[in-house]
């Protein structure tokens, strides 16, 4: 075990997106969802995209991502997102700046069907699942892969619960959603609740194991 000590949480500066970025990217490549989105052949530059718009929108007037720092390095070696109740607010222009028709010309309108329905799908599946329209939303979570293992992943998300705990804002409830059967034990020794979980079907041809989880504090 490495000692937590050497590692400190803050947020995201914006000259550090692509470093995030690559993290994501070596974190989620055998994520299911991403999977059915590429083709085999694009998928990471894909993923490339999608994290970097995603980073970009989200923290274009409000730093919701935050890393995990090696203290004598400054070396990023993991990272979540927080998004607050409502969401962040994005404009077309946002998506006009993110590169969007660039999206399109490089893998396909069908691509870009994909990639919206399914994120607006699972995050109607968690808003049913939770039963409200305002909670906290804990997305892209990630540690390097020579650091797994170490308790870095738990550092990071106990800090951002403790973080919320301490808030002054309205909201009490943090939601999540995961793919991957070994995440669900993780977060359930964190504390949070599985309320459901199972095969889930986007439509004829995409299908893949979805739970949803939440955290009331």
């Amino acid at each position: 075990m490495i000692d937590l000590n050497n590692f400190y949480i803050e947020k995201m500066q914006r000259c550090e997106i692509n470093e995030v970025v690559n993290l994501l990217t070596d974190a989620f490549e055998t994520n299911p969802v991403y999977s059915s989105i590429f083709k085999p052949t694009n998928l990471r530059e894909g993923l490339i995209w999608i994290f970097g718009t995603d980073l970009f929108l989200l923290n274009r007037r409000k730093i919701v991502t935050q890393v995990v720092k090696e203290k004598n390095s400054g070396e990023i070696v993991g990272t979540l997102t927080l998004i607050p109740p409502g969401g962040t607010k994005r404009t077309f222009s946002d998506y006009l700046h993110a590169g969007l028709p660039q999206f399109i010309y490089r893998f396909g309108f069908s691509a870009l069907y994909r990639m919206l329905g399914l994120e607006n799908y699972n995050k109607k599946i968690l808003t049913k699942a939770v039963k409200s329209k305002e909670y906290y939303y804990l997305s892209m979570v990630a540690v390097k892969k020579e650091y797994k293992g170490n308790g870095i992943g738990s550092f990071t998300v106990k800090s951002c619960l403790n973080e919320l705990r301490n808030t002054k804002e309205n909201g009490h409830l943090l939601g999540l959603t995961t793919q991957l059967p070994e995440n669900v034990s993780f977060y359930s020794h964190l504390g949070f609740e599985k309320i459901d979980d199972g095969e889930v079907f986007f439509n004829r041809n995409i299908h893949y194991y979805h739970c949803n989880m939440k955290y009331i504090f």
